[in-house]
């Protein structure tokens, strides 16, 4: 993987005025090469992760800074510390960050050997040192973010970014963090600052995680950064001649680079007959998960359309509390598109133990109800699903509708674009929206993950400053239901077979996707440690020959 930070480089890490004594923490001779150990410190302070990289030892705060997982759980791959449970990868030098999902440097402690023990000194109140896994990723979490930029302007030229999601909110930060001193214009059609929706379907419907665990960044964060933010604020169009971007109800915005990230619009079946009564829901916003939270607080009977990654997530959140789900789908069991039969029939399996219904190969053909409210959903049997609450699970397609003036769009609404993610002159796509060149051989592909968003809004960034850096990182996506993690890193959207390594019914497995006598793709459930070998073989062009595998492989590289 890339090993360019793409957050703030951490100081010169002078020690805290305020730091607990210096902590015997180990014997150094029990510390071998390549290995990640957690330490607890006196007096219930933070643990600390020691690890020692080519002969030399290194301390850091020992959660990681997104979602404060167990970092000596991890692994060190290429002078990178990788988080166990999402992929984050910090510089084993200095804990600067060079993957998402976190946005913020791993906090580095000040280390030293002496007479073969370990010493270390930790600041009072060191940031990232909780392993909640709901709390806010740079508020609650912590890490080292990026310094405040300048207070004023010295260039002249203005950067647009359309869209306040994952792409958008990484490309702001990645350019004050690459020096840019201009003017950052964010123009998001949400109602609210940048935040993790990837936790709605999963923590947030399930009453785990509040709304103060939904933003990425503090409040005055965007201030500090000088980045505008417009809210409620929708792009209409956009003048390629006259680099104007048109907005609704406000003077058009002239740009000297734009980058378009408005995401994916979910797809509300406009054809289907009560399509538009109350309690239809889509989930997309932090507002549409209200809505949800708000509908089914005192439903009995929950309909879930579609077997999609959200209409899953949202089931298993739903489940229990009094309420039956159901589950409608087309497909026989979840995600067999993607995952494979065998895989869904598991989740199927899992979802079916914790309560839910499932109406599979089925056809939703009317949407029910009684003054202007749902009460059924309709299916093509002729039978009828009581239904207090109906959560929509049918995909989303590309927020593009404003671009069709301008462009040729693909047949999916997606926005064509180069290995460096650019769609025109002064132009760039990142996100749910952009078909991209994957792989070798190149594959024009478009992503809906929440990763790739990120990674896309980095190397967008550094393009728009005249980089000319080709997007080559290696798709990976997770979801989780019922507590249970898979992890995908990858992208085969067919396949010739599935070599199994496990047991996929015990949830304990490696599928590997093999295509045209390749691996493309691999899915896992706890397989953490091989699934971040496999994901750095996939990107660096190294994995083996479907032949060449084996159960219990080592997948690590020899170089480490």
């Amino acid at each position: 993987m890339p090993t360019t930070p793409a957050a703030g480089p951490l100081t010169d890490k002078p020690i805290p005025a305020r730091a607990m004594p210096e902590i015997d923490l180990t014997d150094a001779a029990s510390l071998p090469e390549g290995a990640l150990k957690a330490f607890p410190t006196p007096d219930e302070g933070p643990e600390v992760l020691l690890v020692r990289h080519e002969g030399e030892i290194h301390a850091f705060a020992a959660h990681c800074p997104h979602y404060g997982a167990p970092l000596a759980k991890g692994q060190l791959v290429n002078g990178k510390i990788v988080c166990p449970w999402h992929h984050a990868c910090f510089r084993v030098k200095d804990g600067s960050l060079c993957e998402p999902p976190a946005l913020d440097d791993l906090p580095a402690f000040a280390v030293r050997e002496a007479d073969g023990r370990v010493l270390v000194l930790v600041p009072e109140k060191p940031a990232a040192s909780t392993d909640d896994p709901n709390a806010t990723p740079t508020a609650e979490v912590g890490g080292t973010p990026p310094a405040d930029a300048p207070g004023a302007p010295a260039d002249a030229r203005t950067f647009v970014l359309v869209g306040g999601g994952a792409a958008g909110q990484y490309a702001a930060q990645t350019l004050r963090h690459e020096g840019f001193a201009g003017k950052i214009v964010l123009v998001s059609a949400d109602e609210k600052a940048p935040y993790d929706r990837t936790k709605l379907s999963k923590p947030y419907l399930a009453g785990k995680a509040k709304a103060a665990a939904l933003p990425l960044r503090e409040p005055n964060f965007y201030e500090k950064h000088r980045i505008d933010f417009q809210l409620n604020t929708r792009a209409t169009g956009f003048d390629l001649a006259r680099q104007e971007v048109q907005l609704e109800g406000r003077p058009p915005l002239r740009y000297d680079q734009l980058l378009l990230a408005p995401g994916g619009a979910p797809n509300r079946l406009p054809k289907l007959p009560g399509h538009d009564l109350a309690g239809v829901l889509p989930l997309r916003t932090q507002a549409d998960a209200d809505a949800i939270l708000a509908a089914t607080k005192d439903a009995q009977q929950v309909v879930v359309i579609g077997s999609s990654f959200i209409g899953m997530e949202a089931a298993s959140s739903l489940v229990g509390e009094g309420r039956v789900v159901t589950v409608v789908a087309q497909d026989k069991v979840p995600f067999a598109r993607v995952l494979g039969p065998e895989i869904g029939a598991m989740f199927r399996a899992l979802h079916e133990e914790k309560g839910v219904h499932f109406e599979a190969e089925a056809e939703v053909t009317a949407l029910l109800g009684e003054a202007g409210r749902v009460t059924g959903v309709q299916l093509k049997t002729g039978r009828v699903l009581p239904a207090d609450a109906v959560v929509l699970g049918v995909g989303v397609r590309p927020a593009t509708e404003f671009l069709k003036e301008a462009f040729s769009l693909e047949k999916d609404g997606g926005l064509a674009v180069d290995t460096y993610l650019q769609a025109a002159d002064n132009v760039y796509a990142a996100g749910d929206i952009a078909r991209f060149p994957l792989g070798a051989p190149a594959v024009p592909t478009r992503i809906e993950h929440w990763r790739v968003a990120q990674q896309h809004g980095r190397t967008a960034a550094r393009n728009m400053l005249g980089r000319q850096e080709a997007f080559t990182a290696a798709p990976y996506f997770w979801t989780q239901q019922y507590g249970k993690s898979l992890r995908y890193a990858g992208h085969a959207e067919k396949w010739d077979e599935i070599i199994y390594h496990g047991d996929v019914a015990k949830q304990d497995f490696l599928a590997l996707y093999v295509l045209d006598g390749r691996i493309v793709a691999g899915a896992s459930m706890n397989r953490d440690a091989a699934m971040i070998h496999f994901a750095e073989r996939l990107e660096q062009g190294q994995l083996p020959a479907p032949a060449d595998v084996h159960e219990g492989m080592d997948w690590a590289l020899t170089s480490n």
